[in-house]
C-alpha cells in the first residue's frame, strides 16, 4: 500500500522541473520578441553625390533644416527625428562629396522596427557658375527652386535593437537638379 507522502512527493518533483523548463522557454521567448520588436538602434545617415558633367558649375549648394524616418506602420506620418550633424541648418555643397567620398549627415537613436521612408527638408538651394571663363568675376548664383520643400527616399529597411545602421544616400546632382526649358519663373527646379 502506498501513503499519500510517497505518492505526493515525486510528483511535486517532476513538477519543478517542468515549471522552471517553462518559466525559461518564455522568458527566452520574451526576450528574442523584444529584441526585434523593442528598444533602440542607432541610424547614421551619410550623403555622397555622383559626378556632374558640368564644367561651369563650381558649387550645387543644399541647405537641410531636419532628416526624418517614417516607420512601415505609421498611418499618420509621425517620424523619427535624427540630429543634423553641426545642428540646423546643415549646408553641404555636394559636390565635395564625389567619387565615393561621403559626410556624415544626421544620425541618432530611434525605437526599433521597420523604416519605409528617409525624409528631409530642403529649405534652399542654389547652383554657382562660372558664366564667363574669368576667375577675376564674381560667379553666378542662381537658386534651384524645390516645389515641395522637402525630399522622400522610400527605402525599407529594419533597425534592431542594440543595432548600429549606417545609410548612405546618393544625392545625384546631376540628375535631381533639372533646367526649367520652357523660360518659366525658375529656371532650375530640384527634383532629386
Amino acid at each position: 500500500m502506498m501513503n499519500n507522502n510517497e505518492h505526493n512527493g515525486p510528483g511535486r518533483l517532476s513538477l519543478i522541473p517542468f515549471a522552471l523548463a517553462l518559466i525559461l522557454i518564455f522568458s527566452a521567448m520574451t526576450s528574442c520578441a523584444n529584441d526585434g520588436v523593442s528598444g533602440i538602434g542607432t541610424v547614421q545617415v551619410f550623403l555622397t553625390d555622383a559626378p556632374l558633367d558640368l564644367s561651369t558649375v563650381s558649387a550645387v549648394n543644399v541647405t537641410v533644416t531636419e532628416l526624418s524616418l517614417k516607420t512601415a506602420a505609421d498611418e499618420n506620418g509621425n517620424t523619427e527625428k535624427l540630429s543634423l550633424v553641426g545642428g540646423e541648418p546643415w549646408v553641404v555643397n555636394l559636390l565635395d562629396y564625389q567619387d565615393g567620398n561621403s559626410v556624415l549627415m544626421a544620425s541618432g537613436d530611434v525605437p526599433s522596427g521597420d523604416y519605409s521612408r528617409i525624409r528631409f527638408v530642403v529649405s534652399a538651394a542654389e547652383l554657382v557658375m562660372d558664366d564667363d571663363g574669368d576667375p577675376e568675376t564674381p560667379d553666378v548664383v542662381e537658386p534651384i527652386f524645390n516645389p515641395s520643400g522637402k525630399v522622400d527616399i522610400p527605402v525599407a529597411f529594419l533597425v534592431s535593437a542594440g543595432m548600429d545602421m549606417s545609410i548612405t544616400l546618393d544625392f545625384d546632382a546631376e540628375l535631381s537638379v533639372q533646367v526649367n526649358e520652357t523660360g518659366g519663373q525658375h529656371p532650375y527646379i530640384l527634383r532629386p
